[in-house]
């Protein structure tokens, strides 16, 4: 990791965080707060206040003799991710639908031809196209629900490697936003979150396959019943 000598909480905050996040430091790591400092050459008192942070995300688990441990991947911590995902970034579109001009759509046409263009080739291009179109979808809504948005996204990131090993998932994905972006030319605010939900909803079902196959996802499909309006969710893997 890069040295944070000149740097404040904040950037060693972001840092751990998105080296969490990212993989980079694998979950179940346990390593102590005097090795973690020597590596990112700081202090331990931002350290600990950085620590701290990141174990009310839930990222980090503090022990009292001075260990600490990235959290580990779990199927129960999947499926409550995804359910408020489900519940929250829907609202979030269906509110925001209602007011997209015309250009506001151009833009989002714009992210999914990114998307098109690099998937399965340039995961950095995919991946910043694919959040902003995402984040497009919110664009109208509270900030404080964007921020919880935002946060949620990025603890889904951990799972969301696992997905995206999938060969199978590419030519789907591209025809479920294809579809949110026509209920979005559409300004229809009921069927663009029925298709968002079905969307985030075969994310987190084809996970939940992978990592525990014998699990009743029954909160997911109840979060997506509580959203489609008008037509009935598939029974197994709900879908636009």
């Amino acid at each position: 990791m890069a040295d944070n000598a000149g740097g404040g909480l904040e950037q060693l905050y972001d840092e751990l965080r998105t080296a969490i996040i990212q993989g980079r430091i694998p979950p179940g790591t346990r390593m102590s707060q005097v090795q973690l400092a020597g590596e990112l050459g700081v202090s331990r008192t931002p350290l600990r206040e950085a620590i701290r942070l990141l174990q009310r995300e839930g990222l980090i688990e503090a022990e009292r003799n001075r260990m600490v441990t990235v959290t580990g991947l779990s199927v129960d911590d999947l499926e409550a991710i995804y359910v408020m995902r489900i519940l929250n970034e829907t609202f979030a579109a269906s509110v925001t639908v209602v007011g997209m001009t015309d250009d506001d759509v151009a833009v989002l046409e714009r992210e999914l031809e990114r998307m098109d263009a690099s998937a399965g080739e340039d995961m950095a291009i995919w991946a910043d196209a694919h959040r902003a179109f995402h984040r497009g979808l919110m664009a109208g809504a509270a900030e404080r629900l964007r921020r919880f948005t935002d946060e949620l996204w990025d603890h889904s990131e951990r799972y969301r490697q696992l997905y995206l090993r999938q060969p199978s998932i590419w030519e789907t994905g591209a025809s479920e936003h294809a579809a949110i972006l026509d209920a979005c030319r559409a300004r229809d605010p009921d069927l663009v979150a029925s298709r968002l939900a079905r969307h985030l909803a075969r994310h987190v079902i084809t996970l939940i396959l992978l990592i525990a196959p014998d699990r009743e996802p029954a909160l997911v499909r109840r979060a997506v019943r509580s959203v489609v309006r008008g037509e009935e969710p598939d029974p197994v893997f709900p879908s636009a």
